[in-house]
């Protein structure tokens, strides 16, 4: 029989369709290296493309941060951050691009992984003999184009782990007919790793995929055969993964894991309303947030699941479990308990279900079963896609009044395209015609993309970069500064610039991050949220504690252009004044802290005692000071207002907590506070979550304090210093609103000469490193009776060990965060290492499964010789 011949192979085609659709909207909107625009949007632009950069600085500068780094926030474990965000073999070409050029990057690996999911799928229409020729194409396209794909393009690291669940499948095919079962499990395990929590949901769906499959009839092997099979590559798979899962699990557990999710049987959703997602475009910012699963396939596909549960040809044990299947997918979209499931048993923060690719590839394989490019649909099939066709489009225009994400031209592009494919599916000739029936369906899926990806708001790539340029000068001229030093900014592009730029901050923003560490931001009177901290409102204390060596502000010298400093600011600084002018740039100053402390110094055993109390961040850090230091003086006070006038508000006699009410609502609003220092000491003032920063504008004399847009307890912000007898006016400002409640309103000041005492008593006795990694520190310091306490500000995690004169010794906490360790008085040789607690027993877990795999392997190879003998 003769081999037909292509112009191009279904395969490469596959490839390239949704590869050139995807670069070709993008060098429609001008995305660089096209145009002035870039790629970066939500949190491609506010999170992953630190990562990336994080990526790169290992490889190339510090490869032991690959287990723990001083950039995550005060320090954190980075492990578990690999195993979700950065284990992708894509990756590599970010070590070949500069920093400035990242957004670049990022977008041909967009393209690659789009253009790989379709290579994927056609792969195993082919390999299980589904289709052939160039429908193998026009089944591909649907996945790598479809819905998910496309709402989550932004979302890298999931893509890689639904790029393999078509090759995974193949496997699973094979147990049904071969005994390689390695295969299975080495492709899972691959899968489980190239990104844990979308690889944990294919994991649910290979488990009912294999079960279905189980109940079709005419099984070549016996069922017992394929389930042990499947069992052994199952546990070989979750072994081959253990390097990487079982220290991401341990950390899970000190954060994600650790917030409770109310269970309910509840239905979060309308699951009529689902069906509006076949609409193109059916997407927006809001569904992005909160809103239904994104399965959109082309109307091609959907006629061809109708025909799958309409043909003769395919049994009706398999359109029975096809249908459970589908069933149980699809109600996991919109019922609490299986949409929890579903997600590792925490609801999403935005990207709602996160597993829908499941749903189009359900869709599109079950097509794939049953359609038969020779033989036009027949009438029930016809009848029953038009009837589906007519229900969509009425229940879609009469929603679209009251939906966003849809609108009559969407829903009329539908229409029109669905009846131009399935009048085409009716004639007899319809398969001499596939380059018209493959035309109309990229045509339907080129118009989702549009629809969809038109709705997201875009970072320029001149703002991107000018934010990069402005930044990078001052950590350069800091980092002539070889020890160990922590920087503030009073600006950020974003919470990981610390990892964009490779330098050790106190901001972060991820979804790994352990609960311990916003809980003591919070406690410090810094912005933190269950997956980030930003340290935007540093105090002299708080700054000297944590060893904010250097601080980057703007210098009023930009032109408050889009990603120059000024128009960055999370905080308002003062107390800088205090410090050295270190270095200063065309756009930004760098300020050095002499009352920095080191990474550890030697302290008194009361700071042990250290209580938090929860919304008083000034008095816990007075607290840790008098702990440290066994001083008894306050260096904190708080202090009052001379004189509060209020401008069509209520004046309150007692300004904490007393409730502001607008006199006429669409006037002006606001309160002055006044205050007249006696000193130079640094000023400060305390806000309550119970005020919201988007209900008001916080002034002092008149100007404007810019903070970080969020915090969910009292954050504390900088109000003045060394103004002595200048009389200071606070104002608070209403914004959209008609009430304000001062929830925790309190002025403090902060004993300059106090302070300049105890930061000389804590330098006293520092450690002086030999050594450094980011995962191992020694040094040499010395105790004494008055200071026995070996203090540092190293992150308590799980996984630190300390050994002092070559002896392990037991860790204590401090502030319920901090590293300490108590110490015979005299002089000590210390080391800190750190290894990601049960590390090295996945690795030896993971080595013994590759063992048995070989031997596996060798057994088979006798097997078949004597065989063949």
């Amino acid at each position: 029989m003769n081999k037909k011949h292509y112009f191009i192979s279904p395969l490469a085609l596959s490839f390239w369709l949704p590869a050139v659709v995807i670069l070709g909207y993008f060098v429609y909107r001008g995305m660089a290296p096209f145009g002035p625009n870039s790629i970066l949007t939500v949190d491609l632009g506010q999170q992953y493309i630190d990562q990336f950069a994080a990526f790169k600085h290992t490889f190339l500068s510090h490869p032991t941060s690959f287990f723990y780094s001083f950039s995550n926030a005060l320090g954190g474990d980075m492990l578990g951050e690999w195993a979700y965000y950065l284990v992708s073999p894509f990756n590599v070409i970010y070590l070949f691009t500069p920093i400035v050029h990242l957004p670049s990057a990022i977008l041909f690996v967009t393209v690659l992984k789009f253009g790989s999911a379709g290579l994927s799928m056609a792969w195993l229409l082919k390999q299980l003999q589904l289709q052939r020729g160039y429908y193998v194409t026009l089944f591909a396209v649907n996945y790598a184009l479809s819905g998910w794909f496309i709402a989550n393009d932004l979302n890298l690291l999931w893509l890689d782990a639904a790029i393999l669940l078509p090759i995974l499948i193949v496997q699973i095919e094979a147990l049904f007919k071969q005994n390689n079962w390695w295969r299975y499990a080495l492709i899972l395990s691959l899968t489980i790793t190239s990104n844990y929590y979308i690889g944990y949901m294919i994991t649910l769906f290979v488990i009912l995929y294999f079960i279905w499959r189980l109940t079709w009839p005419n099984q070549i092997k016996q069922r017992w055969q394929v389930i042990k099979h499947f069992v052994y590559g199952s546990l070989l798979a979750g072994v081959l993964s253990a390097w990487l899962i079982l220290p991401t699990y341990y950390q899970l557990r000190l954060g994600k894991a650790q917030y409770n999710t109310n269970w309910s049987f509840k239905f979060d959703n309308d699951p009529v309303k689902l069906i509006l997602k076949l609409i193109p475009g059916s997407f927006d910012f809001n569904q992005m947030q909160s809103g239904q699963a994104n399965f959109f396939v082309s109307a091609f596909i959907l006629f061809t699941v109708i025909s799958f549960f309409v043909v003769k040809t395919v049994h009706w044990r398999i359109k029975i479990g096809a249908l459970l299947l589908l069933g149980i997918l699809l109600i996991a979209t919109t019922w609490a308990p299986l949409t929890i499931i579903f997600h590792g048993m925490q609801y999403p923060v935005w990207y709602p279900y996160r597993f829908s690719f499941l749903i189009s590839f359900m869709f599109i394989y079950l097509g794939a079963l049953a359609w038969q490019p020779n033989q036009p649909l027949n009438l029930m099939s016809s009848s029953l896609s038009l009837i589906c066709i007519i229900t969509i489009t009425f229940y879609a225009y009469q929603q679209s009044h009251h939906l966003s994400y849809i609108d009559q031209r969407s829903i009329s592009l539908f229409a029109i395209l669905a009846m131009l494919i399935l009048t085409q599916l009716m004639f007899p000739s319809h398969n001499r015609y596939q380059w018209l029936l493959l035309s109309f369906t990229v045509l339907m899926l080129v118009v989702n993309v549009l629809l969809t990806l038109n709705r997201f708001s875009y970072l320029t790539n001149t703002e991107y970069q000018r934010t990069i340029k402005s930044l990078t000068p001052a950590i350069k001229k800091i980092k002539t500064d070889r020890t160990f030093y922590r920087i503030a900014q009073t600006f950020q592009r974003t919470r990981g610039d610390s990892m964009m730029l490779d330098f050790y901050g106190g901001s972060h923003f991820s979804s790994t991050l352990p609960k311990a560490t916003p809980t003591f931001f919070g406690n410090i009177g810094q912005p933190d949220g269950d997956n980030y901290v930003a340290y935007s409102n540093g105090s002299l204390l708080s700054d000297s504690l944590l060893d904010m060596k250097y601080i980057v502000a703007p210098n009023n010298q930009d032109k408050h252009l889009p990603g120059d400093p000024s128009t960055h600011l999370i905080g308002y600084r003062p107390d800088t004044s205090k410090y050295h002018i270190k270095a200063v740039t065309d756009k930004t100053s760098v300020w050095e802290n002499p009352y920095a402390l080191p990474l550890a110094f030697a302290a008194s055993d009361t700071a042990l005692k250290t209580a938090m109390l929860l919304n008083n961040p000034m008095q816990n850090q007075n607290n840790i000071w008098q702990g440290l230091t066994a001083q008894k003086a306050p260096l904190v006070t708080a202090e009052n207002f001379s004189q509060a006038v209020g401008h069509n508000v209520n004046t309150p006699a007692t300004i904490t907590d007393a409730l502001l009410v607008k006199n006429k609502l669409n006037e002006p609003a606001s309160l002055d506070l006044t205050f007249n220092p006696k000193t130079n000491d640094s000023y400060y003032l305390t806000l309550g979550s119970g005020l919201p920063i988007k209900d008001f504008d916080l002034l002092i004399n008149g100007q404007v304090i810019t903070q970080f847009n969020s915090y969910r307890h009292t954050v504390i912000v900088n109000l003045a210093s060394q103004v002595k007898n200048k009389p200071q006016t606070v104002t608070i400002r209403f914004k959209q609103t008609r009430s304000l409640l001062l929830n925790n309103v309190t002025l403090y000041r902060i004993s300059q000469d106090n302070f300049q005492q105890q930061v000389n008593q804590l330098k006293a006795h520092p450690l002086t490193i030999d050594e450094y990694r980011d995962n191992k520190i020694t040094g040499n310091i010395t105790t004494t009776k008055q200071q026995p306490l070996l203090m540092t500000t190293i992150p308590s995690t799980p996984g630190w060990q300390v050994l002092v004169d070559g002896k392990r010794v037991k860790t204590e906490k401090v502030a319920n965060y901090f590293i300490a360790v108590r110490t015979a008085p005299g002089k000590h040789h210390v080391t800190f290492k750190y290894t990601p607690p049960f590390f090295w027993l996945g690795v030896m877990l993971t080595g013994t499964a590759f063992l048995i795999l070989g031997i596996f392997q060798f057994y088979y190879k006798m097997l078949a010789r004597k065989r063949s003998a």
